[in-house]
């Protein structure tokens, strides 16, 4: 009888593994057996043969479905959701729980897995409504929430799944609640995260939680908290939450993550308005999100229907304009938003319905424009017009300029606005632009922008009349009168005079006479309202705008004409000005003329160095003559401005013992590789200059020089193997850890430079050993000390390995060659200032390949060496060894051997 039941449960253990649908005959046969016979009998048959599917831990399909079966069977001894009772919970599911429970700290992590993978199947089983016994659900949650501190992140991730039905969100002391929220901040494991926010319910913990995990280095788990964000209405986050969020989104690296933004959060944003994209625009405020509120509309006008779009344009039919007194910022950016669309679609008919011919707008923006100066306004309503005026100037650009006279009048509003005060950055941007179109001729182009900043620093006279009090008329004109009395009386004694032939008192009379005369007129004249003629002005607002507007048109050309010529002496006088702001514009153009000319360049790239030696009250002036510095740098070369180092007597100074191997001078545009200091204090003085920004303090200044030397590098413009060195220094400098920038930039140049310039072995091979004495020899109050010198070690081995495996060339292998064999040599050298046990541990990330038989008999007898040198470190011999292995593998192995430890490169 014992084996009936027991072969009859395998049997029915055995058929439910392969098909779901044969479950609810089985189900049938299983509870005629539970009927049939005791408990005590049933319960150890039954765990008999549920411990099978419990050990297993491999993933499967025959698993997955007996667990189900076993989990069906199970509750249907649980009471039905319908049912009101109370009744105590059977004694099969009480005997089950307290089995599963007591083996969840099981040794093996299989079972451990299984256990949390069954307690989750049994808990969804229960149904939507379901209710558990408080003492069974306490105790449920404290072993899982002990399972999630698991060592395995499997059974982690099980835990997390098993715990999915005992939250409450609405609890905020809510002990799973916290528990996700900390695995989801702070566990290691990607999957484990990505379960969190599969599972965890929403309250504003949770989302916050969420938000954060939208920043994850692991791209399953932004895609899943993008999802977890998708299911809260767009309230519950601030405009400051969705703009970063539509803006990190739609700019994520991974497709999978941007495809999730654009076809799964963006829409759920948009149904939550009901479609009204106006309403959507609002909540993302497009006035200050701008560029994201943009993104957005055009992801979401890509399966849009154009009768929708076009229906929800507030337009009048008639004029085909939204009337000046309903345009607001979102109907304006979304009247631009769909005409771009159509634009880019080519959409001419529906173009044609809401938008008119070319001179009518432009007499609608004259129309804004006008309403903009016709009262004054609170500042973020002026902001407001500004803001709405771009959109209108950037619908403006969609034009077919074809139309001569439409042409001219929108020449006429650009040039009217940019001589108003309504004038912002953006707009200036925008128009000066377009005006390259609309007025294609270039010298005409740039006479217009001359007369534009002409007429806003030389406004039309003004005749200003001067207030005189009644006291002082009446005292000019007593002495009005009193000089002609003098005058009278002269020609008096005048006439005298001639009827005399007195000619010498007729000269002195007359002359007495004239300049009475001409007093007698100057202060009459007083009496008068007089022109004063204005200066030109040079406050800062008005330098800037005039900068700016110049620094946009020369974007649009190729060539400086003499007008621009002319204006160079107004952007060189306001590098005198004394704002900070105006400065800072006037060196960009500045730079950008420089680019135009090359003679200019050579005569003006001194005043950007000279930047440098005077105090700046704003950093930005460093860093925008450090840019113009390093684009004139890479488009006209340092030979040009005579920047290249003079050869001096550094490779004289070497000692006897050093090889050429880490220590060869490149060539006289090398900076001495000997230490820091040497380097800062070459011949070179621009060198010096740039090279000494790479520890400067001000972060924007240290990113810029860092971007600007690898752009010199990167286009041969320099060669250098300890500017090399520096970089990769400054890429693991603890004091650099939170520049994120930085490292994007230094990890993006490493990449290509190793693969697409031709020295690069050769730098990075005479970059090693400089690099790693740098590190060992710092001071111990030097952040220095803190690099890990066997991962810089190794970086730069597998950088160049990396270089082999791309370019499947022999050069790799010809310095590691070189390497290895200086590598041992200053391992044998007493006097190295290297730690002896980084340079050991590197040894197997050589990729050799030595055909010679002499140099390989060589580098045996050094390897051997090395072994009787760390013989009593048993560690040490081990890496030499491993080493040593290599010299007999055969290139293809090693290419294969490269090929699988690639992933674990750092």
């Amino acid at each position: 009888m014992a084996n009936s039941i027991q072969n009859s449960m395998r049997d029915i253990f055995y058929k439910v593994q392969f098909n779901k649908t044969d479950h609810p005959q089985h189900m049938k046969s299983l509870t005629k057996l539970y009927n049939k016979y005791n408990l005590n009998k049933f319960w150890k048959d039954f765990v008999w043969c549920l411990q099978v599917p419990l050990s297993i831990q491999k993933n499967h399909s025959n698993v997955t479905n007996t667990l189900e079966f076993c989990a069906k069977f199970c509750m249907s001894f649980y009471p039905s959701q319908e049912s009101e009772t109370t009744e105590p919970i059977s004694p099969f599911l009480e005997k089950l729980f307290k089995f599963l429970l007591s083996n969840h700290n099981a040794k093996d992590k299989g079972v451990r897995f299984r256990i949390c993978f069954f307690l989750n199947m049994l808990l969804n089983s229960m149904g939507d409504n379901a209710f558990i016994d408080d003492s069974l659900c306490d105790q449920i949650t404290v072993n899982m929430m002990e399972r999630l501190l698991d060592k395995s992140p499997k059974v982690r991730e099980q835990a997390v799944f098993a715990l999915y039905r005992l939250q409450d969100p609405s609890d905020d002391e809510c002990p799973v609640i916290k528990m996700y929220v900390f695995h989801v901040l702070k566990d290691p494991n990607a999957d484990v995260r990505k379960a969190v926010l599969t599972t965890m319910g929403k309250n504003q913990k949770t989302l916050q939680a969420a938000l954060t995990r939208t920043r994850d280095i692991d791209d399953s788990v932004r895609k899943k908290a993008y999802e977890f964000i998708s299911k809260i209405t767009v309230r519950s986050l601030t405009i400051e939450q969705r703009e970063r969020l539509l803006k990190d989104g739609l700019e994520d690296r991974s497709e999978s993550v941007r495809t999730c933004v654009s076809n799964v959060l963006l829409p759920s944003w948009l149904r939550y308005y009901k479609g009204e994209y106006l309403n959507l625009i609002h909540a993302l405020d497009g006035g200050l999100g701008t560029e994201t509120a943009t993104s957005a509309l055009q992801i979401l006008f890509k399966n849009a229907d154009l009768t929708n779009l076009l229906e929800q344009v507030p337009l009048d039919k008639d004029s085909k304009l939204i009337p000046l007194n309903n345009l607001t910022i979102e109907n304006a950016l979304y009247w631009k938003c769909v005409i771009q669309h159509l634009h880019r679609l080519s959409c001419v008919e529906e173009l044609e319905i809401i938008i008119p011919e070319l001179s009518e707008f432009s007499k609608y923006i004259s129309s804004f424009i006008s309403r903009m100066s016709s009262q004054s306004y609170e500042a973020w309503v002026d902001e407001c017009h500004k803001f709405i005026l771009l959109q209108l100037f950037e619908i403006s650009t969609t034009y077919d300029l074809s139309d001569e006279m439409g042409r001219k009048n929108l020449n006429e509003v650009i040039i009217k606005t940019l001589i108003s005060d309504h004038c912002s950055l953006k707009i200036i941007e925008c128009i000066v632009h377009h005006l390259a179109k609309v007025i294609p001729d270039t010298n005409n182009m740039l006479n217009a922008v001359a007369n534009v900043i002409s007429d806003i620093r030389l406004p039309l006279n003004e005749i200003v009349t001067q207030e005189i009090t009644e006291k002082d008329r009446h005292e000019k004109k007593m002495q009005i009168t009193r000089k002609k009395v003098e005058v009278l009386e002269l020609e008096e004694g005048l006439y005298k005079a001639i009827k005399e032939h007195n000619v010498l008192e007729v000269e002195s009379i007359q002359e007495k006479i004239n300049f009475l005369k001409e007093e007698i007129s100057h202060i009459s004249n007083t009496l008068e309202p007089q022109e004063i003629i204005q200066k030109e002005k040079n406050d800062t607002s008005t330098m800037v705008k005039c900068l700016n507007i110049l620094y946009t048109a020369l974007q649009s050309v190729l060539t400086l004409t003499p007008v621009l010529r002319d204006l160079m002496c107004f952007v060189l006088d306001s590098l005198k000005h004394s704002d900070c702001s105006v400065r800072i514009i006037a060196l960009k153009t500045l730079s950008v003329y420089c680019i135009l000319d090359k003679e200019l360049a050579k005569m003006y790239i001194m005043m950007l160095f000279y930047q440098f030696s005077l105090e700046q009250e704003d950093p930005e002036i460093w860093v925008v003559s450090l840019k113009g510095i390093f684009d004139l740098l890479l488009i006209f070369g340092l030979d040009y401005f005579d920047i290249l180092q003079s050869h001096n007597n550094t490779s004289q100074n070497r000692s006897e013992r050093t090889r050429t191997l880490y220590t060869h001078e490149e060539s006289s545009n090398n900076i001495s590789v000997a230490n820091r200091p040497d380097v800062e204090e070459g011949s070179c003085n621009f060198i010096k200059i740039l090279t000494g920004l790479l520890t400067n303090e001000n972060p924007d200044l240290r990113f810029t020089a860092a971007e600007g030397l690898c752009k010199l590098l990167f286009n041969e413009r320099i060669k250098s193997s300890n500017l090399i060195s520096l970089l990769i220094i400054m890429c693991y400098n603890p004091v650099n850890v939170d520049d994120v920038y930085v490292h994007q930039c230094l990890s993006t140049f490493f990449e290509s430079f190793i693969i697409k310039v031709p020295d690069a072995h050769e730098m990075f091979e005479n970059a090693y050993f400089p690099t790693l004495r740098i590190i060992c020899d710092a001071p111990d109050v030097s952040p220095l000390r803190d690099i890990n010198a066997y991962h810089v070690s190794k970086f730069i081995l597998n950088f160049i390995r990396r270089g082999y495996q791309k370019n499947k060339g022999q050069e790799s292998f010809d310095v590691h060659n070189n390497i290895a064999f200086s590598l041992l040599a200053e391992i044998l050298n007493p006097e190295s200032k290297i730690d002896h046990e980084i340079l050991i541990k590197s040894l197997p990330n050589l990729c050799i390949q030595i055909e010679d038989e002499v140099s390989k008999q060589n580098l045996k007898k050094a390897i051997n060496n090395v072994i009787k040198m760390v013989q009593e470190d048993k560690q040490l011999v081990k890496y030499v060894k491993l080493f040593e292995r290599k010299l007999e593998t055969s290139s293809d192995e090693i290419e294969v051997k490269i090929e699988e430890s690639s992933e674990s490169d750092e």
